[in-house]
């Protein structure tokens, strides 16, 4: 019995022996699968990494762009010593990038679960799919290393910036005074504030992506509703609340109460909502006026800024270049020493093709051959801003009229009471030429570009010696992109303009004034309801840029009569896509004619009387534009003027000069984008801003051309990266795929 017994115990001793070197083995390589299993993502964390940072200057690619021989993604030499002591055989560790397709245009629908929360949802995006491979093998003390294999989904998206309906580099403020709906989504990377007069209400038809916090005034008066978007099938909003019940980024439980309430269609800094920028730029940086240090990064501007030759100091890199205005620009109008107005289109690498690359001198620098720009395209306008006079600049000028009244006053009594006529003269300083800019107290010289006389020219294909003279072939050479330029110095050699140098940070080279008197040099944008649209052109559409401060006399890209919906439907079914991209912009209504002449003139009652906004201006154009920051009370290191404090939130991002009032309407039908601080006006408006201007009623929309995809040419774009279908892949399907790229 005790042999039977003592059999027993060993039988079962051995099991457990057994049992328990077994689990050993199977636990040793769960862990070396475990561990294998992480380098594989660590590499592909490196990678995705790697690959955002390679593509997040580009602005074209080729379809081996990642494979070895041109910019594979390389595993960093600093991982032999983050592996060090560790059982990972680094001679195993793969990763390997696929191909980069051309790509196709995508919209991300924010009805769909799987973008809920994503924040290009509700725009169309140019989508590329690259496939992400890695391997990683660990050794195991008790059989062969333990390999895994991984593979990722890496997005590149590429956002149009006119898919969004306001876009802001900086805090976005918007006050409006009355009614106010939004269609379309919001974007700024900054913060949100928003305030709406009490009685009226402000609405967000769209999503709302806040970098920083999202935040509701408090300024008396302000006390209107304001709500999001929480559904889109069907639309539903949800307010925001006041007073306590205010439900912002400072409130109690913010992320999950938000997410509740507006199901993703609100998002901030909680959310990880992200910096969107232009392809290839800099994160833009406000100055903090409350330090000594000037921390402005004001990179964004360059868009606008000429190209620099190839010595320059601050000639920006090739990537930055490839996103400029003029770079991409088929017609570019120079303001040449003199006042001489001259064209040119650069020389492109296949000269039948409007699309193609432009040529390079061995310095790097495009070149151009010169275009004989039309008399009447461009130069002085004539006094009814309708033509243009002659081909030069308008510089400001002011008469003086002196008027004398008589009038009768008596004096002594009785007999010795006599009658005598007196005399008053009064002397009235009018402008005749150019124009005052009471925001900016300044006098301003004009260039006005005359659009339809530039879209006779274009659509009639004019090559004539009336038109072109034979200097510009439309079909070959119009893109749809003008780009003005103004000069960056006022020193000369050999006849032409050199190109100043920054005195920033951030190397920008702004457009300086006419003389040293301080009289600004402005492009004025003319008789512009309809812009060019030639046939059989590849991009159609016209966008209109320049480094200078600009003014739109009248309606642009549109008839200038009211019709239904007309904040975001187009006129008719003939509309272009259209954008202005400058300094700054100040709309002007059609009665500047006669407004001009008074532009000297201040006081709320005297610009009613005298400066009289007296028609409705429609504009369907996206309008990217510089804007101020609002400087708080304390502010003793300002770099702007401290006595014009106010940037006047995005109501105000186009200026105005005139007395609107609530009898008229502004309709403006594209996108609102402050991308940059303007850099020849950088000072916001004074404490007395309606003394020189009431503003009008504001009918500001999404145009549906956007929303349904069609953008005008050389529209800027913010990339955006996702990463999807994460998975372990088997041996065999590795190698297949590696082999796959092997054999590109």
């Amino acid at each position: 019995m005790v042999l039977i017994m003592a059999t027993a115990v060993m039988v079962i001793a051995f099991s457990l022996l057994k049992t328990t070197t077994t689990s050993t083995r199977v636990t040793d390589r769960h862990v070396a699968r475990l561990q294998a299993q992480s380098t594989a993502e660590a590499l592909l964390e490196y990678g995705v990494a790697q690959l955002a940072d390679q593509l997040e200057s580009k602005t074209s690619f080729t379809e081996d762009e990642l494979q070895p021989g041109n910019s594979p993604l390389v595993i960093p030499s600093s991982a032999s010593a983050f592996f060090e002591g560790t059982d990972v055989n680094m001679g195993s560790l793969e990763l390997r990038a696929g191909v980069l397709p051309s790509g196709d245009w995508k919209y991300i629908s924010p009805i769909d679960l799987l973008y809920e929360y994503d924040e290009l949802a509700g725009k169309i995006v140019f989508s590329r799919e690259v496939e992400l491979f890695s391997k990683a093998s660990v050794r195991s003390s008790v059989g062969p290393d333990v390999t895994a294999y991984l593979a990722e989904t890496f997005v590149v998206r590429d956002a149009p910036l006119f898919t969004n309906a306001i876009f802001y580099n900086s805090d976005l403020v918007f006050n409006p005074g009355y009614d106010t709906d939004v269609v379309g989504p919001t974007h700024t990377n900054g913060n949100l504030n928003v305030e709406v007069n009490s009685g009226y209400d402000l609405s967000f038809y769209g999503k709302v992506t806040v970098v920083g916090d999202l935040t509701r005034g408090n300024t008396s008066g302000g006390g209107g509703g304001i709500y999001f978007t929480s559904s889109a099938d069907p639309i539903t909003l949800a307010a925001m609340g006041s007073g306590t019940s205010t439900l912002d980024s400072s409130s109690s439980s913010w992320l999950s109460r938000a997410t509740d309430r507006w199901n993703g269609f609100v998002q901030d800094s909680a959310m990880g909502v992200e910096t969107q920028n232009v392809v290839a730029f800099n994160d833009y940086t406000p100055d903090d006026p409350t330090t000594p240090a000037n921390e402005r990064d004001n990179s964004a501007y360059a868009l606008i800024e000429p190209l620099l030759p190839a010595d320059h100091p601050d000639r920006k890199s090739d990537s930055v270049r490839n996103q400029k205005m003029q770079y991409k620009a088929g017609l570019i109008i120079k303001l040449e020493p003199g006042g001489v107005l001259k064209g040119y289109t650069p020389v492109r690498e296949n000269s039948s093709v409007a699309s193609s690359a432009p040529t390079s001198d061995a310095g790097g620098n495009i070149q151009y051959a010169e275009v004989t720009l039309p008399a009447d395209v461009i130069g002085d306008p004539d006094p009814t801003f309708t033509s243009i006079e002659n081909n030069a600049p308008e510089y400001y000028g002011t008469e003086d009229t002196t008027t004398t009244e008589s009038y009768t006053y008596t004096t002594g009594r009785g007999r010795d009471k006599q009658t005598h006529t007196g005399y008053t003269t009064t002397t009235t300083t009018t402008v005749t030429s150019g124009l005052y800019d009471h925001r900016e107290n300044k006098a301003v010289d004009t260039v006005a570009l005359d659009v339809e006389r530039l879209k006779y020219y274009i659509d009639n294909k004019d090559n004539s010696s009336t038109g072109f003279d034979g200097t510009f072939d439309v079909d070959s050479q119009w893109n749809g992109v003008v780009y003005v330029e103004f000069p960056t110095s006022r020193s000369t050699t050999d006849g032409v303009y050199d190109y100043g140098t920054s005195t920033n940070s951030y190397n920008v080279v702004p457009a300086v004034d006419s003389d040293s008197s301080g009289t600004e040099m402005a492009l004025m944008i003319i008789d512009a309801k309809e812009v060019p649209e030639p046939t059989g052109v590849v991009e159609p559409g016209f966008t209109l840029a320049s480094n200078a401060p600009t003014y739109l006399v009248g309606s642009f890209n549109a008839d200038g009569v009211p019709h239904p919906k007309d904040s975001t439907e187009p006129d008719n079914s003939a509309e272009q896509p259209a954008a202005i991209l400058v300094d700054s912009l100040t709309l002007l209504s059609d009665n500047w004619e006669s407004n001009r002449a008074n532009t000297l003139v201040d006081g709320r009652s005297e610009i009613q009387s005298d400066r009289p906004a007296n028609s409705y201006i429609e504009v369907a154009a996206a309008l990217v534009t510089g804007t101020p920051n609002d400087l708080p009370s304390y502010a003793p290191y300002a770099t702007t003027d401290a006595s014009r404090p106010y940037s006047l939130g995005v109501i105000n991002l186009p200026r105005f000069l005139e007395y609107w009032g609530s009898s008229r309407t502004v309709t403006i039908r594209g996108s609102l984008v402050s991308l940059f601080e303007s850099e020849v006006r950088p000072d916001g408006a004074p404490t007395n801003f309606n003394d020189y201007y009431v503003p009008p009623t504001r009918d500001w929309g999404f145009n549906t051309l956007f929303a349904e995809g069609r953008f005008p040419p050389g529209t800027p774009v913010i990339r955006n990266y996702r990463r999807v279908n994460f998975s372990s892949i088997t041996k065999s399907e590795y190698e297949a795929a590696i082999q796959e790229l092997d054999d590109l």
